[in-house]
């Protein structure tokens, strides 16, 4: 056979490949992420340089999807269908919502391989696992945190009672079809260590959790170790900045759903809140000997800013006389989080508080979050898969050009159902670099059919700024 899938890819023989063709696929399979060239030199841009393919002294192994995709389907498989699930574990308990039945189906529909792409809220997790039910045969999930894997192992004990779960992380490898049905990798595990093609054979289906993840150097390798005959991939915002979102799409296939803006909701309330200080180091924006802004003592300087501060505390306690209010808020330093709640504990030290920030033991984490009328979390951490239904709140106590997934996170109870009106306070700066960024959210609220309203603190011209933001103008407000 000339083209064959298998557990190493999709291979071709060497010499079906002609020279052009074969220097043409060798490009297409280096890849770089995008990088500053003012700062890249050429021994860091070799250094972040890889490969995505594998060779033999006759063949080459490819990722399936860009191997389909440049030489046509495969004339044989030698992957193996997986082992049945019992009828025990493949019962699932849930059901699914009309739209949900729908992705489901065009999944399916696609040969059981591609990526579903939802926003926060639309249940990616629910979905896989009614696919895995739905294809009936042991299954692999693949995770990057700690707190993912316990997330899915709860999602499965009620969803799939029946299903034996492993685990795969650290010195634990509990990967064996016979005696379990699923097993949870985590990704740092399979990148660390050598397995041999016929460690996952059994499985005949894998799902790879935030799967743009998959595109970085170190955990492309995962892609290149698992290859089972049905494949998905979960994203909720698979496009990546670095020009990589190709790596994960050449190895899963492309989306076969792909809900790349939310529904219209009017009924979520945005208020941009426009800062003014006199604060000098607020003003200022630090740049190198190049002339070119230096963004992380820049950003030291905005959350820095006292008055700033003080007015995201102000409307975080005023919010919360509403008995009705939690709280969200988001910022990129664990510092200025420190800093807002010592400052809100001073004004109403009655208001309960609690973090969500990596490096906690996800017991106090998950305790305090279902608990506290104020979660004060990194974007990191609140970025993927926090799932707190009583969320109705954010505040965006830090710049950050993309909140999709963080605003996603006070969305998750559906409009029919909610009993407070969701409610984004998006802080906005006036240097050029933030109020760009504020563009590109206010782009999105608009999309997504928000209810917008600005405001200014202190003195801020709201109308002036505006008028200058439509136009185009620099400005800074002295």
């Amino acid at each position: 056979m000339d083209t064959i899938l298998t557990h190493r890819g999709y291979s071709i023989p060497k010499f079906k490949v002609d020279a052009a063709k074969t220097k043409q696929m060798l490009t297409d399979l280096t890849v770089c992420p995008k990088l500053n060239k003012k700062f890249a030199s050429a021994e860091v841009q070799a250094g972040l340089t890889f490969k995505l393919f594998k060779e033999s002294s006759t063949r080459w192994y490819l990722p399936r999807a860009y191997g389909v995709e440049t030489f046509g389907l495969a004339e044989s498989s030698v992957l193996s269908e997986g082992l049945d699930l019992s009828a025990t574990a493949a019962e699932f308990k849930g059901s699914p919502y009309p739209y949900q039945t729908d992705i489901i189906n065009s999944f399916l529909a696609a040969g059981s391989n591609g990526l579903i792409c939802v926003p926060c809220g639309k249940g990616k997790t629910f979905m896989a696992l009614k696919i895995a039910a739905s294809l009936g045969k042991r299954f692999l999930v693949v995770v990057d945190k700690e707190f993912l894997m316990n997330q899915w192992r709860g999602e499965m004990s009620a969803l799939m009672p029946g299903l034996r779960i492993g685990i795969l992380q650290g010195p634990k490898c509990e990967v064996n079809a016979t005696e379990y049905d699923c097993t949870i990798c985590m990704i740092q595990t399979l990148c660390g260590k050598d397995y041999t093609e016929q460690t996952f054979q059994e499985y005949g289906f894998t799902i790879f959790d935030e799967c743009h993840h998959l595109a970085a150097q170190h955990f492309s390798k995962t892609l290149q170790k698992i290859q089972t005959k049905c494949m998905l991939g979960l994203s909720a915002t698979p496009t990546r900045e670095d020009g990589l979102t190709k790596v994960f799409f050449w190895f899963l296939g492309k989306p076969v759903y792909w809900e790349k803006q939310r529904e219209p909701d009017p009924t979520v309330e945005v208020v941009s809140v426009l800062v003014k200080s006199d604060d000098v180091n607020y003003n200022t924006v630090p740049t190198d000997w190049r002339g070119e802004t230096v963004m992380a003592r820049l950003l030291t300087n905005v959350l820095g800013c006292s008055e700033r501060t003080d007015e995201i505390v102000r409307r975080i306690v005023g919010l919360c006389a509403d008995a009705g209010r939690r709280v969200l808020v988001l910022s990129e330093r664990i510092g200025h989080l420190n800093e807002i709640e010592r400052r809100v504990a001073a004004v109403d030290g009655a208001l309960t508080m609690s973090y969500y920030i990596g490096g906690m033991k996800e017991k106090v984490r998950e305790e305090g979050a279902a608990t506290a009328r104020i979660l004060l979390a990194s974007y990191a951490m609140a970025s993927e898969a926090m799932n707190i239904k009583t969320l109705n709140t954010v505040i965006l106590a830090s710049p950050r050009k993309h909140v999709e997934q963080s605003t996603g996170r006070i969305l998750r109870v559906r409009p029919s159902e909610r009993v407070v009106v969701p409610l984004i306070v998006d802080i906005v700066d006036v240097h050029p670099m933030y109020r760009g960024q504020w563009k590109k959210r206010l782009a999105y609220y608009k999309a997504c059919a928000y209810s917008l309203k600005m405001e200014g603190m202190g003195e801020a011209a709201v109308g002036e700024f505006e008028t200058k933001v439509k136009r185009g103008v620099p400005m800074f407000i002295p």
